[in-house]
């Protein structure tokens, strides 16, 4: 029985990950596609707040407003944990942005 609730988990964590970058593809070509769209003059990072902001307000709404800080606050520290290394690629790759 163990056996298969680990192969259960196994499938589930690679399912969740192959929709994880579908998602955050998605997500990141809206908010390109919002950018660019967006009025005169821009804004730096407004789009960057509103998605922070909008993942914090769904979690939130799902969880209350106790666990859904927490949720949020780890969702961000995790995933940015996560991308650290592989930003830190893409920033050598391209080298660093003019200042």
């Amino acid at each position: 029985m163990n056996d298969n609730l680990s192969k259960e988990f196994d499938r589930i964590t690679d399912l969740g990950k192959a929709r994880s970058d579908e998602y955050t593809e998605r997500l990141l070509a809206f908010v390109q596609d919002m950018e660019a769209s967006g009025p005169e003059p821009f804004i730096p990072l407004l789009s960057d707040i509103a998605l922070a902001r909008a993942l914090i307000v769904h979690l939130v709404i799902r969880y209350g407003p106790e666990r859904g800080l927490l949720e949020a606050r780890d969702a961000f520290n995790t995933t940015f944990d996560q991308m650290k290394p592989i930003l830190q690629n893409m920033q050598e790759e391209k080298g660093h942005p003019p200042q």
